[in-house]
């Protein structure tokens, strides 16, 4: 499953100014941190907890920052 990254990524911006100053933050290189946010990877274990922390996100948000799935298109009919 991928998850929506716009959030999150809008989040680090605010707090950090750019991804290479948060992915520094996290001890993470920052094509390592791209390829989580481009990618809509599941975060794991501390990893996450840290990145929750350093961003501020209220314990009640995190699945909206961090797990709100990806809506796969509908394939469209073709006309009959």
């Amino acid at each position: 499953m991928t998850y929506k990254t716009d959030k999150l990524k809008a989040r680090i911006i605010e707090k950090f100014g750019d991804q290479k100053t948060f992915a520094a933050a996290l001890g993470m290189s920052e094509p390592m941190l791209s390829r989580l946010l481009n990618e809509g990877k599941d975060w794991k274990g501390s990893m996450l907890m840290k990145a929750i922390e350093l961003l501020e996100i209220p314990a009640t948000q995190v699945d909206s920052y961090f797990f709100e799935p990806t809506v796969a298109k509908k394939q469209q009919k073709e006309p009959s």
